[in-house]
């Protein structure tokens, strides 16, 4: 079959560098949209004839309001305001000049598409006029099935914005904030760390699960204890819930019992919203394309996007435009979605090029907020609630210069972190589908002080991949479809631009897991049940004030393997850990056996250090540096302990490993006696002069120096100190 075309009454958008033109197809290379978008209401039965209300009979050329099933067409140079409460679903609205929600009486229009024309505004609310508190703002995408003869790549059936759209709801401040005390079951009230004055009475509230789950109660095990709330009665600090707390959500705890971190509440009620009628029949979605000029606050996306969490099948096209397939599961039909948005060709008076402050998204059939290709985004105090695959989410890599602030991503199911993911072909494809807070396929952002919390893999699964060389835009607005308007960079060696103050918790695996180089600073992470931090392989990688705390408690079984810093390949040419602060963990920092085999140049001058850090775990250092070469020409992969202080894990389950502050041995097989390469400590616990360098000990030769006899019963591996410790005496 093939696309119907019917000029520029036809049924699709074209646009070139964001010029709406009458052609067959819209928004072609430069929107990533190759086969266009389809312009649903091309034949309006009912259009605007002058300004006015949209109840009232004059404003339009029919002479009466529209109607369940109309096709609507806001004229260009006329301004009409919705001002109904109405369950009548017009078939679509084509916006080219303006329309705007009345913001001091409720209101809800039922619509299977609205598209924002180039020339067009929807205004929801402004900033200088949001929707009034206490009036609701609703925009409902009707239930009807996608006309996929007309649309075989399903856009229809929800906001397509390539014009300006504004929402603004009342402020609902604080969006999420944490609580000053643990909310335990059975309880009627929290009690926050600040006043929550913003929230009102009915609102609904997100608790996250903060267990350290075991190894038996991930995957398929798991049994979620997350909850919704419903706010009774607010009072500065406190709220009163309509119905007691029915588990325990524990905060983060020193091994000596002290408490130390408690967990967020993050607030997804708001009096702006974009849902879909029916979340089990046809879903609405929200795509914003080309150059539009786009800013959001304080509205709630609710049960939105048709993209499922899998294996994609997206719609397949012959040669000669035809289509050959219709797909099941398309791809980029998401809740919130920026493809290939390249924002005003003059940026917003705040600088960006879109901005999301405050706004909610519940129930994502698959990623909450994606940015796509697209960049100079302000992405600020949002709360990403019941996503599955990911919360929020750069899909390409090639996004760049947007701000990732303040915002609470909670409870995001996936697909598993060894679920086939990888790629964006082949019939195994589902990138960004393991269940992440944050999932980032690129390095040039900026994440600071964000949450991830009770998200099964990654709270921020920062996407290493064979991205080379990619497009960035040269200046706000550009086209990085159009030469001179774009500029290129090295993914392989680009660092992340900022990763400051980022959080994350609770029934999850991992807290961050990296694969760029770049500074991770200030980062947060508690009851993970894998690693606090994973780093996989980066030229240059620092890990600056890193605190991460276990719950000592889930110690009790030698199965369970918590690690504060994991880095995956010691391979990576430097990894410096500086002023870390990992406490009951079964390990502070890890890395694997790397064998020296050096496939990549440059690669060969590996180091390791770790530096002014404080453990107390039940082994504080475990760094598997490399086997020794049996060519000289082949440099040590160091690894240093610098200026480090430990303590010990009492009463913990030890399994086959002998606890220690430095352990040498710790995964080894016992008999294992092949040379390695030591690991040089200075400055043990903190004593200047106390230096000395490890070796690995599970068959000490008789024939070592006795220098090298030197008992420590911090380490397990064998110490050499003196002139005997600048050599192996296995050798």
């Amino acid at each position: 079959m093939r696309a119907a075309v019917i000029g520029w009454s036809a049924a699709f958008l074209v646009a070139s560098g964001g010029i709406v033109e009458a052609q067959e197809h819209a928004h072609g290379p430069a929107s990533g949209i190759a086969h266009g978008i389809p312009r649903i209401c091309a034949s309006p039965t009912v259009t605007s004839v002058t300004d006015g209300s949209w109840s009232s009979p004059s404003t339009w050329s029919t002479g009466k309001a529209p109607a369940s099933g109309d096709l609507v067409l806001v004229k260009a140079g006329t301004r009409v305001t919705f001002d109904a409460v109405s369950d009548a679903a017009v078939a679509c609205i084509d916006v080219e000049g303006t329309l705007s929600f009345r913001t001091d009486v409720n209101t809800r229009l039922r619509v299977g598409t609205i598209t924002v024309l180039p020339t067009g505004r929807l205004e929801i609310g402004t900033e200088q006029a949001p929707v009034q508190a206490g009036v609701t703002a609703e925009v409902v995408i009707a239930d009807r099935p996608i006309d996929t003869t007309r649309d075989p790549e399903q856009l229809t059936g929800g906001l397509v914005g390539l014009g300006a759209i504004r929402m603004h709801g009342a402020a609902k401040t604080p969006t999420f904030v944490r609580l000053a005390e643990e909310p335990l079951a059975g309880r009627t009230t929290l009690r926050f760390e600040a006043a929550v004055d913003g929230w009102r009475v009915g609102d609904t509230l997100v608790l996250p699960d903060t267990r350290q789950l075991r190894n038996n109660e991930r995957g398929s095990n798991y049994r979620p204890q997350w909850e919704e709330l419903t706010v009774a009665a607010v009072s500065a600090t406190t709220v009163t819930l309509s119905a007691p707390l029915a588990f325990d959500h524990r905060g983060a705890r020193r091994p000596d019992g002290a408490l130390e971190f408690l967990l967020h509440v993050g607030n997804v009620s708001r009096n702006v919203v974009v849902r879909s009628q029916n979340p089990q029949g046809t879903r609405g979605h929200v795509i914003f394309v080309a150059h539009p000029d786009v800013d959001i606050r304080y509205a709630l996306f609710k049960d939105l996007g048709r993209t499922r969490m899998g294996v994609l099948d997206n719609a397949e096209f012959a040669a000669d435009g035809s289509v050959r397939h219709v797909g099941t599961n398309q791809i980029g039909r998401y809740s919130i979605h920026f493809h290939h948005a390249f924002g005003p060709r003059t940026p917003q008076a705040n600088g960006y090029q879109f901005t999301l402050i405050g706004n909610a998204v519940d129930d994502a059939s698959k990623w909450g907020v994606t940015i796509h290709n697209s960049h100079y985004g302000l992405i600020r105090d949002n709360v990403v609630y019941n996503s599955r695959g990911a919360g929020i989410v750069t899909e390409d890599g090639t996004e760049s210069f947007n701000v990732f602030e303040r915002n609470f991503a909670v409870r995001s199911e996936g697909s598993g972190e060894f679920a086939p993911r990888s790629g964006y072909g082949g019939a195994t494809a589902d990138p960004g589908g393991e269940g992440a807070g944050f999932w980032l396929r690129g390095p040039n952002n900026i994440l600071r002080n964000n949450v991830a919390a009770n998200v099964e893999v990654f709270g921020y699964g920062i996407a290493a991949g064979a991205l080379g060389t990619v497009r960035i835009p040269g200046f706000k607005g550009a086209d990085t479809s159009r030469e001179g308007e774009y500029v290129t960079i090295d993914t392989t060696d680009s660092p992340l631009l900022e990763f400051t103050g980022n959080e994350a918790y609770g029934a999850i695996q991992t807290g961050v897991a990296i694969g760029w180089n770049g500074t991770l600073k200030d980062s947060r992470v508690w009851h993970t049940s894998r690693n606090g931090i994973t780093a996989f392989p980066a030229d240059r990688l620092t890990i600056d004030g890193a605190v991460a705390r276990g719950d000592r408690s889930v110690l009790g079984s030698a199965f369970e393997n918590p690690t504060g810093i994991w880095f995956s390949n010691y391979g990576s040419k430097s990894v410096t850990i500086s002023g870390a602060d990992i406490q009951g963990m079964r390990v502070g920092v890890a890395s694997p056996f790397f064998s020296r085999i050096d496939t990549e140049p440059g690669r060969g001058d590996g180091v390791a250090t770790i530096q002014n850090s404080y453990f107390r775990n039940y082994v504080g250092v475990a760094v598997a540096t490399a086997y020794t070469p049996a060519s000289t020409q082949v440099p040590v992969k160091k690894a240093i302990v610098r200026n480090s202080r430990f303590d010990g894990l009492s009463g913990i389950a030890g399994g086959m490993y002998a606890p220690g502050a430095i352990s040498m041995n710790y995964g080894t097989a016992a008999g294992d006696t092949a040379g390695r390469d030591p690991l040089t400590v200075y400055d043990f616990n903190g004593k200047p002069g106390d230096t000395f360098r490890v070796f690995y000990s599970n068959d000490l030769p008789a024939s070592a120096a006795p220098a090298c006899h030197t008992p420590r019963p911090e380490i397990v591996g064998f110490v050499c100190v003196g002139d005997d410790a600048a050599r192996d005496t296995r050798r």
